[in-house]
C-alpha cells in the first residue's frame, strides 16, 4: 500500500488534472447523462472487471453510476457532478485510494461526501486509522458480498436524497409562504370588490398548503426511518458512538457508551468535558475540546479515559459538527474508538527497537573482546618468531578465544534456526549424567577463574533419556554460564537433579545478583539481560536463556525461573520427560596462572578478560618491561599503591567495579596524578571516549590494539616519566 501523504502539498482539487494526450493513455470516455431525479454514485478503480462487477452489484438501486479508472479521472468527475457516495479503490498506481480521498475533502464542496474504500489485500489497523482520518466511512474487503456493499451504498444514497429532497422541500415552502403573503395584500386592497375571488384563491392556497403538509409529514415519517436504521447502523459499530448538541451535551449514545463509562443519570446529562480522563491527559484534551466547540471545527484527540471500573484505556474520539444551511452548528458527530491493544504493539515495537540497538552494541562489544587476546597472541609471534613457550602460550591463547567466537556464532546461528524452524535435533538414547558431565566440563574454566563453588548432586539411579544429547549438555552450560556471570567471585552455584515420576526435575541455583521482579517475565526473551551496566559487564549477547527455553520447549520439556529479588540469587528449574536411569557428574578444578616477566616500564595491565590481561601483559614482558596483571577491579588500587606504575592498560566493562571508576579513584591517591593511562576496551563510539576523558585516562584504545600504537604509547609513558623526573 502506497503512501500519499508526502504528495498531499503537491496537488490540489482546485487545479484541474492534465487531460492525458493520445500518446501516453486512452482518451477518457464521456460521461453518462445525469437525470437530476437519480443519485450520482462514483466508482473509481483501475481494474474495468471490478467496476463492471460494481456495477452489476449496485445496478438495481437504479442510481446513476459513473466509473474512473484513477485518482485523476475521478478528481475530474467530481469537478463535473454531485455525487451522492464515492467507492475507491485503496490501492492504485499512480495516485492510490488515500491521496485519492485526502485531495477530494480538502475541497469544501466535497468534504462531507462520503467514501467507502475497497482493498483486496489485508489492512492494517493503522491503515484503518488512516482511511478514517480522511474520512472514510467505512471498508469493504474483496471479494466483495453483494448484500454487504449494496446496503452500504443504499444507506448513503437514502441520506444524500434526502437531505436533497429536505432542501427542496424547504424552496417550495417558501414558495407556498410568499404566494399567501401575496395573497393576504390583495385580500387587504380589494377585500369588497374581490371577495368571491379571493376566498377562492384562499381555498387554492390552503389545498396547495394541504398537499405540501401531507408531503412534509411524509417526509418526516420518512426521515424518522431513516434515523431508525442510522441508530442501527450506530449501535452495530464496534466503537462508542455518539451526537452532541453544540455547547457538548451528548444527546445520544449507542449501548457501547454504557457498557464502558457506565449508564448515563437522567437527571444530570452527559457533557463532552466531564469525561473522565487520565490525569496525565485530561487537561489538554478539555482544552482542545472546548477551543473546538467554541470555533466549530472538527474534534480530534487521543487520551486515556477512565471505564466505570477504575481503569483506563486509550481511545481516539474523532468528531464531526453538523451545520444547517446557514452555516450553524445545530450538532456533533462523533466516534470513539479503543486503540488501547494499538498502543501497546507500539510500546512493545519501541522496546524491541531498543533491545535491538543493546544487542548490536554488546555484539560488537563481545566481538571485539576475543580479538584483543588474538592480537595480542599474534605480536607475541612476531616478537618470537623461534616458537618458544612464549609462541605456544600464545597458540594456545589463540585457540581459545577462536572457540569463543565461534560460540557466539553458533549461538547466533541456533537463535537464527530456531526463529524460522530450521533446528533439527537428533535425538538417540542419551545418559543424564553425561549430559551434565559434558556441561560442567564446558563451564569449568569459567567457575575456576571466578572462584565459585559449584554443587552437583544427582540420582543414584541412572536415568536416560531419547534427547540431542549436543543440544541438551548446552542447555545445563547455559544455564551455569549465566549462574557464574551474574555470581561475584567466590559464590555458590549448583545443579540437583531428581527423579519425580516420568519427568526429571533440574534445578540450578546461585547465590549471585538475582532477578528483578519486572524483569522475570523477560528473562527467555531474546536480547534481555538481567543487568547491563559495565560493572556487571560478564559477556554474552542476551539470546543464551532464549536458547534454553526453545531447546527445552523442543525436547518436550518446561523450564521456569524463581527470584526473591534483586541480591538473594536465582533459581532455574527444567523439567524434562525420561525415557530411563543415572550416575553422578564431575567435580571443577582451578587453571593455573601463567607467568609473567619484568621490564623497563612499570605497567599495570588492568582487565577481568585473563587471556587479553595475560597476552598482552607476555607481549610487554617481551619488549623488556615491568608488567603486573590484575584480573579484579577492586584489587587495582591496592597493587598499584605498592607497584607504582607508570602506565596503566585498563579495560572499561569490569564486574563489581568498572574502568571509571578504578580511574576516578588512582587519581585521587598522592602517587596517581603522574601515572598514564589508557582505557583499552571493546568500547569504541564517541561518547564513550568521552566518558574514559571525563574519569581521568589520557588515551582510548579500541581492542584489539594494534602493536604499533601500544609501543607508541609506550615511548609517550616512557618520556612522560622523565619528565616527571622518575
Amino acid at each position: 500500500m502506497s503512501n500519499s501523504n508526502n504528495n498531499d502539498q503537491g496537488r490540489s482539487l482546485f487545479t484541474r488534472p492534465a487531460v492525458p494526450t493520445p500518446a501516453t493513455s486512452p482518451a477518457r470516455p464521456p460521461v453518462p447523462a445525469v437525470r437530476s431525479e437519480r443519485a450520482n454514485i462514483l466508482l473509481v478503480d483501475d481494474q474495468p472487471q471490478r467496476l463492471l462487477s460494481y456495477e452489476a452489484i449496485l445496478a438495481e438501486l437504479g442510481e446513476n453510476l459513473v466509473r474512473a479508472h484513477s485518482g485523476t479521472e475521478a478528481l475530474a468527475r467530481l469537478m463535473e457532478n454531485e455525487f451522492a457516495v464515492i467507492l475507491l479503490d485503496v490501492n492504485m498506481p499512480g495516485m492510490d485510494g488515500f491521496e485519492t480521498a485526502n485531495l477530494i475533502h480538502q475541497h469544501p464542496r466535497f468534504e462531507k461526501t462520503p467514501i467507502i474504500f475497497v482493498t483486496g489485500i489485508h489492512v492494517t489497523d493503522l491503515d484503518k486509522l488512516k482511511g478514517y482520518k480522511l474520512g472514510a466511512v467505512d471498508y469493504v474487503y474483496v471479494p466483495v458480498v453483494p448484500e454487504i456493499l449494496r446496503s452500504k451504498v443504499c444507506v448513503l444514497v437514502e441520506l444524500y436524497n434526502q437531505r436533497r429532497e429536505l432542501r427542496q422541500l424547504n424552496r417550495t415552502l417558501e414558495t407556498a409562504n410568499a404566494e399567501l403573503a401575496h395573497a393576504n395584500t390583495l385580500l387587504a386592497a380589494e377585500k369588497a370588490r374581490e371577495l368571491e375571488h379571493l376566498n377562492q384563491n384562499l381555498e387554492h392556497a390552503n389545498t396547495e398548503l394541504g398537499r405540501t403538509n401531507r408531503s412534509l409529514q411524509a417526509e418526516i415519517l420518512e426521515r424518522r426511518r431513516a434515523e431508525e436504521r442510522m441508530k442501527f447502523l450506530a449501535e452495530s459499530i464496534p466503537s462508542i458512538v455518539w451526537t452532541a448538541a453544540p455547547d457538548g451535551t451528548v444527546t445520544y449514545a449507542n449501548p457501547h457508551w454504557a457498557e464502558y463509562y457506565g449508564a448515563m443519570q437522567e437527571n444530570k446529562p452527559a457533557r463532552l468535558i466531564d469525561l473522565v480522563l487520565h490525569p496525565e491527559d485530561a487537561a489538554a484534551a478539555r482544552d482542545h475540546v472546548v477551543t473546538r466547540l467554541q470555533s466549530g471545527e472538527s474534534v480530534e484527540f487521543e487520551a486515556r479515559h477512565r471505564r466505570h471500573d477504575g481503569t483506563y484505556r486509550w481511545f481516539i474520539t474523532r468528531a464531526v459538527p453538523w451545520r444547517d444551511i446557514e452555516g450553524q452548528v445545530v450538532s456533533w458527530f462523533g466516534i470513539t474508538t479503543d486503540i488501547d491493544d494499538h498502543k501497546a504493539l507500539e510500546e512493545q515495537l519501541r522496546l524491541t527497537d531498543r533491545r535491538k540497538d543493546e544487542f548490536l552494541a554488546t555484539l560488537a562489544h563481545e566481538l571485539r573482546n576475543p580479538l584483543a587476546p588474538l592480537q595480542n597472541a599474534l605480536h607475541i609471534l612476531r616478537l618470537d618468531p623461534a616458537g618458544g613457550d612464549a609462541g605456544r602460550s600464545a597458540l594456545a591463547i589463540m585457540e581459545r578465544q577462536m572457540q569463543q567466537m565461534v560460540r557466539l556464532v553458533d549461538d547466533l546461528l541456533d537463535v537464527s534456526r530456531i526463529t524460522r524452524g530450521r533446528l533439527e535435533l537428533r535425538r538417540e538414547i542419551t545418559r543424564f549424567d553425561a549430559l551434565v558431565a559434558d556441561a560442567v566440563e564446558t563451564v569449568r574454566p569459567l567457575l575456576a577463574s571466578l572462584g565459585h563453588q559449584l554443587d552437583v548432586q544427582l540420582p543414584d539411579e541412572q536415568l536416560v533419556l531419547d534427547a540431542d544429547p549436543h543440544r541438551l549438555a548446552q542447555v545445563f552450560a547455559n544455564l551455569l554460564n549465566n549462574a557464574a556471570k551474574y555470581t561475584d567471585p567466590g559464590g555458590r552455584i549448583a545443579l540437583h537433579a531428581k527423579h519425580a515420576g516420568n519427568e526429571i526435575v533440574i534445578t540450578v541455583t546461585d547465590s549471585g545478583i538475582g532477578i528483578a521482579p519486572e524483569l522475570a517475565s523477560q528473562i527467555f526473551d531474546v536480547f534481555v539481560q538481567a543487568d547491563t551496566a559495565l560493572e556487571r559487564s560478564r559477556g554474552g549477547l542476551g539470546i543464551g536463556l532464549t536458547l534454553v527455553r526453545s531447546l527445552v520447549e523442543m525436547h518436550g520439556g518446561t523450564v521456569a525461573v524463581r527470584s526473591d529479588g534483586l541480591g538473594k540469587g536465582s533459581e532455574f528449574t527444567v523439567r524434562l520427560p525420561l525415557a530411563a536411569a543415572t550416575r553422578p557428574a564431575l567435580p571443577a578444578d582451578a587453571l593455573p596462572m601463567p607467568p609473567v616477566e619484568p621490564g623497563a616500564l612499570r605497567i599495570l595491565v588492568v582487565d577481568d578478560n585473563r587471556d587479553a590481561a595475560d597476552t598482552l601483559a607476555m607481549s610487554l614482558g617481551m619488549l623488556g618491561h615491568d608488567v603486573r596483571t590484575v584480573y579484579e577491579a577492586p584489587r587495582v588500587v591496592d597493587t598499584a599503591a605498592g607497584f607504582q606504575p607508570e602506565l596503566v592498560f585498563m579495560d572499561i566493562g569490569m564486574p563489581r567495579m568498572n574502568g571509571y571508576d578504578v580511574a576516578r579513584a588512582i587519581r585521587e591517591q598522592e602517587w596517581g596524578g603522574d601515572t598514564m593511562l589508557v582505557a583499552l576496551t571493546g568500547w569504541g563510539k564517541e561518547d564513550d571516549r568521552a566518558k574514559s576523558r571525563a574519569a581521568g585516562f589520557d588515551h582510548h584504545l579500541v581492542k584489539p590494539a594494534e602493536l604499533d600504537e601500544i609501543l607508541r604509547l609506550c615511548d609517550v609513558a616512557r618520556n612522560h616519566a622523565a619528565r616527571a623526573g622518575t
